[in-house]
């Protein structure tokens, strides 16, 4: 609607019809709360699987320190409703049950093991925190394979928890093993629920859960129905927030801002700015810079929306061009930097071989939730994953600073001596290495 001029609206008109829209108390709700401190957030624990993963453990054992004893867990396991297989009995706890919880037990996320007189029980939980896909489903299924040798007294149960509303149909009628699905949305809202309810008694526990149904938020995202609201926000009120970004260049640029939104609005003042700031972001037009200067490093790139990928260094020499490949993605807020795998590649058996190989011998144990070594959307395999450029820096006051400032992450995370990038490369070289192939002068330097 405000892509053309409208000649018979003020800005004072403008800036009203901006603080009342729907999508602008959204977005205002949203930054106040992250403005908020959250432990999750300083300890940048947030976005990873694994953490969320450790919470849910936690949750989901009764002698933990949360207070609630099996409260979560029964919840959790009528919501799996594992498919007439886990009597409503053993979900109770009845007959005096022991129940343990472990977590990346032979590689499975969490699993609980549930015994009594009445029956042995364990449960493998997959968490994805992301939309659940058919091989989530083939994961968890091998997990349960894995399990069967080692546990063949217990009857074995398999739960996909991701963010999808609900699971793929028929995979609970599964012919070979049923998997029952649980979303991420009602685990949140279950919590929730707990909490209000004062289920949480101690103070520091209900204050950490707090802190941590924020993280989830973050993790589910937005309603499917709006998630393109930020967007919609931004095309809906462009010229205005177009000549405030201009303004933000300028001494006393904020000022200037804040000085547009009457006094009645003035609770607002600091959010129109962010959004100002976030306006100026332009993902496109910084992965096209960041283009220019891979493609001036002699880097061959390709474009898919808002990602730009290019080829592992080392997939030629290990016999799989392209099927290992750099992407940088390019989102309002962040920048992130992943390498992955097609789990469709031509070379099947040798990236079996290959990812088998990395499980075992990690690129580096010390930073193991950058290396979440899990599939993901649309069948890739995750190997890397990294928020490179963040808000604090994409939110700058002028766009030759960001783009300064964006360019200066990237040549730094390809040059550093000590970047993942250096370090990553360096594993494959290593793997692709074949001495009969080193020059003379290469063996004479080696030795």
């Amino acid at each position: 609607m405000d892509r053309k001029a409208k000649d018979a609206m003020t800005r004072a008109q403008e800036v009203e019809k901006l603080v009342g829209d729907a999508g602008f108390l959204r977005y205002h709700e949203y930054y106040v709360k992250t403005r908020e401190f959250n432990a999750f957030d300083v300890l940048r624990y947030a976005e990873y699987e694994i953490r969320h993963s450790n919470v849910m453990a936690w949750l989901l054992d009764p002698g933990e320190t949360h207070g609630i004893g099996r409260g979560f867990l029964e919840w959790f396991l009528r919501r799996a409703r594992l498919p007439g297989k886990l009597p409503g009995r053993i979900v109770r706890g009845d007959g005096g049950q022991a129940v343990r919880v472990e977590r990346e037990l032979y590689h499975v996320d969490v699993v609980i093991f549930l015994e009594s007189d009445q029956g042995r029980h364990v449960v493998a939980v997959e968490n994805k925190p992301s939309r659940a896909l058919p091989e989530h489903y083939e994961q968890t299924r091998a997990h349960l394979e894995r399990l069967r040798p080692k546990y063949s007294g217990h009857r074995r149960h398999g739960v996909l928890l991701s963010t999808s509303r609900k699971g793929i149909e028929g995979e609970d009628r599964h012919p070979k093993d049923a998997i029952a699905h649980v979303s991420w949305r009602d685990v949140g809202r279950q919590i929730k629920t707990m909490h209000d309810e004062g289920a949480f008694g101690q103070k520091e526990v209900a204050a950490f859960i707090r802190q941590y149904l924020v993280a989830v938020g973050r993790l589910i995202g937005p309603e499917d129905s709006d998630a393109d609201y930020f967007r919609k926000l931004l095309d809906d009120h462009h010229s205005l927030l177009k000549d405030m970004f201009g303004v933000l260049g300028d001494e006393g640029g904020e000022q200037e801002i804040r000085a547009m939104v009457p006094e009645c609005h003035a609770h607002y003042r600091d959010t129109v700015v962010r959004l100002a700031r976030d306006f100026g972001q332009e993902p496109g037009r910084l992965r096209d810079e960041v283009r220019d200067l891979l493609t001036s490093r002699g880097i061959e790139t390709t474009i898919w929306g808002p990602w730009l990928n290019w080829e592992l260094e080392a997939a030629q020499a290990l016999g799989i061009p392209w099927c290992c490949r750099w992407q940088l993605s390019f989102e309002y807020r962040q920048i992130s930097v992943l390498l992955e795998i097609p789990a469709r590649c031509r070379k099947k058996e040798a990236m079996k071989d290959l990812l088998t190989f990395m499980h075992e011998t990690p690129v580096d144990r010390r930073r193991r939730d950058r290396y979440p070594m899990k599939p993901k959307d649309f069948g890739y395999f995750n190997v890397y994953q990294h928020r490179l450029v963040g808000d604090e820096i994409l939110s700058g006051t002028s766009t030759e600073a960001v783009t300064e400032s964006v360019l200066h992450a990237v040549t730094d995370f390809l040059d550093a001596e000590d970047s993942d990038y250096t370090r990553i490369n360096d594993y494959f070289r290593c793997l692709a290495f074949r001495a009969k192939a080193a020059s003379p002068a290469q063996a004479e330097e080696a030795k």
